[in-house]
């Protein structure tokens, strides 16, 4: 089970990882449907590859990751993935929005409840100025998901990466502080 609430949301809590957590997290990177959107998690992770190579990561003081854990239903008390702000440049007032999240959890809002606390967090908590995404072009629900959130498409990067034998494209999102409306803005439609 994961570890005490950091940020409340509203139908989930998102909690600090604990070790305990690791055959969860090691499981998700190594789900088909989650790796193939993400270029580091291509190769197969056991749980001794992802206590060397991404605990550390999920764990430093360079970024904030966090476990969306919903409260009922289903998956209640249950990890259902994963948000992070990583790295966060205190310095320029920066930071990066990552996720993913188990295929089972997918289409329930759990994303959207997440990562508009995470970034209210980071704006309000971190006195953040920007917060970017950069998604791969054919993970149209993460596109989705950060026009929901209110990002603005700031460019196309070309060509990329290899996406089912194909090269595919980046696409990059921007939130500034002044934009950002917290989350009752983004969420109150689908409540």
């Amino acid at each position: 089970m994961p570890g005490p609430t950091f940020v409340e949301c509203d139908r989930i809590d998102l909690r600090v990882p604990e070790e305990a957590d690791r055959p969860f997290l090691t499981e998700g990177v190594n789900h088909p449907k989650v790796r193939r959107y993400i270029t580091h998690f291509r190769r197969p992770h056991t749980e001794e590859r992802y206590r060397e190579e991404r605990w550390p990561h999920d764990t430093n003081e360079d970024g904030v990751t966090l476990l969306p854990v919903p409260r009922e239903g289903e998956f209640a008390d249950e990890p259902v993935g994963s948000v992070q702000l990583a790295p966060v440049d205190e310095s320029r007032g920066w930071a990066n929005l990552g996720l993913w999240f188990h295929p089972d959890a997918w289409g329930r809002g759990y994303a959207l409840d997440a990562c508009a606390h995470l970034l209210d967090y980071g704006f309000r908590e971190l006195s953040l100025h920007r917060i970017s995404a950069t998604v791969m072009a054919p993970n149209e629900g993460s596109r989705t998901l950060c026009e929901r959130l209110g990002f603005t498409h700031e460019g196309t990067v070309r060509e990329a990466h290899v996406f089912d034998g194909e090269r595919v494209d980046d696409e990059s999102y921007g939130l500034l502080t002044r934009e950002w409306e917290g989350p009752g803005a983004v969420l109150d439609g689908e409540r």
